[in-house]
């Protein structure tokens, strides 16, 4: 984390009071109207506010968002609606609203801060302050005065990319790395409740899918730990329309946040039809079925596309309807949940959510059989690729004329596309989709692979960047899910295999540092897969 000038220092010590995400719904009496009579003017988040700020004198404000998010709602309605800080807001800031679903960019950058997340810049795209969760009134106001009163108007320095070494780590060194991950997920493990971590409950899929290839190894503790944690887990499940919901908070399974996101709704599924084939116990094909079902009647489109989200709470964006929190609504039968309404789907296709789905489709289908599985997976591939295909070679993010810009082609759309892709290879046998998935992996090795330092920056040039997001980052888990998805291309893709080769080596390098694995705590999973699966490839041939 970088931030720069002493207002920083002053601002962060105080984040542990201020800036604490809200563990609890509002209660009935604290309910809000979620659009003000007098809504906010919100800038996008772009070079053009940049620019403004600097000739107007003033400084921005993110309010880093999503959809689903309920306390997101709150702090829009509550805090930047208050009198004060909208006249502080008025003289001062220009505030810049970002739907962090559509902007895979601002998600991947700060998601270590909520959601809401809330950033501070200088006019020239400085940090000059970063708060998670709800902020009341009374304290974002004092937060603001402290900015204005500091004067801070400084530039940062870009960083320098430091070449790395061609020469790959050898087996015994990326043995160790290995070793050294397993300890630190260790100390995550919660033997009382299950799962990773304490403070919240949360359902991480690539943690379950690292389990599931210990036990296919033998493990035997293994084999426990995934009875234990695929059952504690179905505790945050809609017992009525399936699917499960975003993580529990108060150090217990019994405290959901109700908002249903295709990752974690991909992840289930995927996680417990693996857990079938590999313990045959039914429980976990019904939980899969259960989950496949919800996405299958909410999250697919007409034209077959997977959705992204769905709210928390019911009517948060409707002025004039009935409002009731998730916990209320959740509580429901489905009679009475539908006689109030559905709360709001977001309807966006995301390559990367869709390749998610695809991918956990295609598991199903290959423990299953299911033909119907594959006919959904196989029509939201055909849809992101009539609508999503880009001329360089790679997907967007969203489909043209969608509010995102499609001129950044995002290394998470991409790497999670091409995953779902090579799934569908796996229960079809078909060569054009290893070939579809062939030629992403091609444009990333060719547009987002970092030539001096190894590995894959985030997404393509982005020549109206300014300030920090100058700044090329390389995101942790993108990076190895891309290694995974060259892997596996090269193991059956011989004319491929001493390029990929090359490319996974240096890319284990740029992320296989202590550093980067201990920033990611208890989600390293996928990690763990990535040195598996990457074994015999990751050294390119003399």
């Amino acid at each position: 984390m970088r931030l720069s000038l002493t207002l920083v220092v002053a601002i962060a010590a105080c984040a542990p009071q201020r800036a604490i995400v809200a563990k609890a719904p509002l209660t009935m009496e604290q309910r809000y109207d979620a659009t003000p009579k007098d809504p906010l003017t919100w800038a996008a988040f772009d070079a053009q506010t940049f620019a403004r700020a600097k000739a107007e004198g003033k400084f921005v404000v993110m309010d880093g968002a999503a959809e689903w998010c309920h306390w997101c709602h709150v702090m829009e309605a509550v805090t930047y609606h208050d009198p004060k800080v909208a006249e502080l807001l008025k003289a001062h800031f220009i505030a810049a609203k970002v739907d962090i679903d559509a902007r895979p960019d601002i998600e991947e950058r700060y998601s270590d801060y909520g959601w809401p997340a809330t950033v501070i810049f200088s006019p020239d795209a400085a940090e000059l302050g970063k708060f998670r969760g709800f902020i009341s009134p009374e304290d974002f106001a004092d937060i603001l005065e402290r900015v204005v009163a500091s004067g801070a108007q400084s530039a940062i320095a870009k960083a320098d990319v430091v070449p790395i070494s061609d020469i790959p780590l050898s087996e015994e060194q990326l043995a160790w790395i290995k070793r050294m991950t397993e300890l630190e997920l260790e100390d995550y493990w919660d033997p009382e409740l299950g799962g990773w971590g304490r403070q919240q409950k949360v359902a991480i899929p690539t943690n379950d899918a690292w389990l599931i290839s210990r036990v296919r190894a033998g493990d035997s503790t293994a084999k426990t730990r995934l009875a234990v944690v695929l059952d504690k887990q179905r505790a945050i499940m809609d017992p009525v329309w399936g699917g499960v919901y975003q993580y529990s908070t108060d150090g217990d399974w019994a405290h959901p946040h109700f908002e249903k996101l295709m990752y974690f709704n991909a992840g289930a599924i995927d996680n417990y039809a693996e857990a079938f084939e590999v313990t045959r116990d039914a429980k976990w094909l019904d939980t899969a079925r259960a989950t496949r079902a919800y996405v299958s009647r909410f999250l697919i489109g007409p034209d077959g596309g997977f959705y992204a989200t769905q709210d928390a709470d019911l009517n948060a964006h409707e002025r004039g309807k009935t409002f009731l929190l998730g916990h209320e609504y959740y509580a429901k039968s489905e009679a009475e949940r539908l006689a109030l309404g559905v709360p709001r789907i977001d309807t966006h296709e995301y390559a990367r959510e869709n390749g998610l789905a695809i991918r956990a489709y295609c598991t199903l289908v290959r423990v299953t059989q299911d033909d119907t599985a594959t006919k959904e997976a196989t029509r939201a591939a055909d849809r992101i690729l009539s609508t999503h295909s880009d001329p360089r070679g790679g997907v967007t993010h969203d489909a043209p004329g969608a509010e995102v810009s499609t001129k950044l082609l995002h290394l998470a759309d991409n790497a999670a596309f091409a995953w779902g892709l090579l799934g569908l290879w796996d229960v079809t046998h078909s060569e054009a989709r290893l070939a579809q998935a062939t030629k992403i992996a091609d444009f990333v090795l060719a547009s987002l692979e970092d030539p001096k330092g190894g590995g894959f920056f985030a997404h393509t040039l982005d020549d109206a960047a300014v300030g920090i997001f100058a700044e090329r980052r390389k995101p942790f888990e993108d990076n190895v899910l891309m290694l995974r998805v060259l892997a596996r291309i090269a193991k059956q893709s011989p004319d491929k295999a001493l390029a990929y080769s090359r490319s996974i080596a240096r890319g284990l390098r740029a992320v296989a540092t202590p550093d980067a694995i201990k920033e990611r705590g208890r989600f390293v999973g996928d990690f763990l897969l990535a040195l598996d699966e990457t074994l015999g490839v990751r050294t390119p041939s003399k």
